[in-house]
């Protein structure tokens, strides 16, 4: 990488920071007591939060533009998950009722991770017993519905690529495997979080704690892959 292309980095590590604690400090003033998420899609607060996200996407397709050429076809899956993402979050932050496009993209994107996780077939297979076990759940508490269905699917696909990036950061040891497991692990928080907050309620303490976590893990979640594809880059650098 060039200087130059460490100067852009630099920026856009800034603007996420700051992007970050203005989001965090506007979550704290804007939301009234008892009150759900101020961040409804099309608020103030959810293009905030759309910023960090079209950040993100700039700066991978910067990197895809300048450097994806020297890596691998699976390796510039990392800029495709990115794109899914910034659709994945429009449906969520900006248009408004249409949050099932959302629940969507998001599962394609942990699809892509999957496939650059290079998958088994036993993995896949896991995957599908999970994903059925979840369904049947939900429709044993009559919550079945494709909001929901969907959302499981993203669910299991995230839980398993978690355990899977650990596991390929133990074989490999290298810096771009740990970005990116640390990555998938800040992305499953706020998941898991999202989880936690939709089944309780607005005024208790456990709902202000998930909905605190939620952006707190995904906007690091965002930076810690594109690390991960920077570090693949500097990699192939040396090589070259």
């Amino acid at each position: 990488m060039s200087q130059n292309d460490t100067r852009i980095l630099h920026i856009y590590y800034l603007a996420e920071m700051i992007l970050f604690f203005v989001i965090k400090v506007a979550e704290q003033a804007w939301r009234e007591p008892g009150q759900g998420d101020p961040g409804s899609p099309g608020s103030p607060l959810a293009i905030l939060r759309y910023c960090t996200i079209l950040c993100n996407f700039l700066m991978i397709t910067y990197l895809y533009l300048r450097h994806g050429r020297c890596l691998h076809c699976r390796e510039n899956l990392i800029p495709l998950a990115f794109a899914l993402t910034l659709t994945a979050d429009c449906f969520m932050c900006i248009i408004v009722n249409k949050r099932i496009w959302g629940y969507l993209f998001f599962t394609l994107v942990e699809t892509v991770y999957m496939v650059y996780l290079k998958p088994t077939g036993k993995g896949i297979a896991v995957r599908l017993v999970l994903y059925a076990a979840m369904i049947f759940l939900i429709w044993h508490i009559e919550m079945l519905n494709a909001d929901n269905a969907l959302a499981m699917a993203n669910m299991v696909q995230l839980t398993i690529n978690l355990f899977c990036a650990w596991i390929w950061h133990r074989k490999t040891g290298s810096r771009e495997t740990l970005f990116f497991a640390l990555g998938i692990t800040f992305f499953a928080g706020c998941d898991y979080a999202i989880l936690v907050r939709t089944f309780t309620r607005t005024d208790s303490l456990i709902y202000t704690i998930a909905a605190f976590i939620v952006w707190t893990c995904y906007i690091p979640a965002q930076v810690l892959l594109l690390r991960s594809y920077v570090e693949k880059i500097e990699g192939s650098d040396k090589i070259a």
